[in-house]
């Protein structure tokens, strides 16, 4: 699945690969923003953080708070 609108940042395509997104398509979000370049660069490493993120699995999500230490 490619996701092809409604990513104007690098959060966006980090959480579209978190989901499953195979790819993301990037132009407008890159093209328009005040540092293209830098953009760029933020896209890519988003693309591959959440990729990666996705590939190693969340903890299982939980209804209510729980410590993670044990209380003394």
């Amino acid at each position: 699945m490619v996701l092809d609108a409604g990513i104007g940042t690098a959060s966006d395509a980090a959480l579209a690969m978190e989901l499953g997104c195979d790819a993301v398509l990037l132009a407008s979000a890159v093209t328009r923003a005040a540092d293209p370049p830098a953009m760029a660069a933020a896209m890519a490493a988003a693309v591959t953080a959440g990729y990666l993120a996705r590939c190693a699995g969340r903890i299982p999500k939980r209804f209510w708070a729980q410590a993670s230490s044990p209380a003394r």
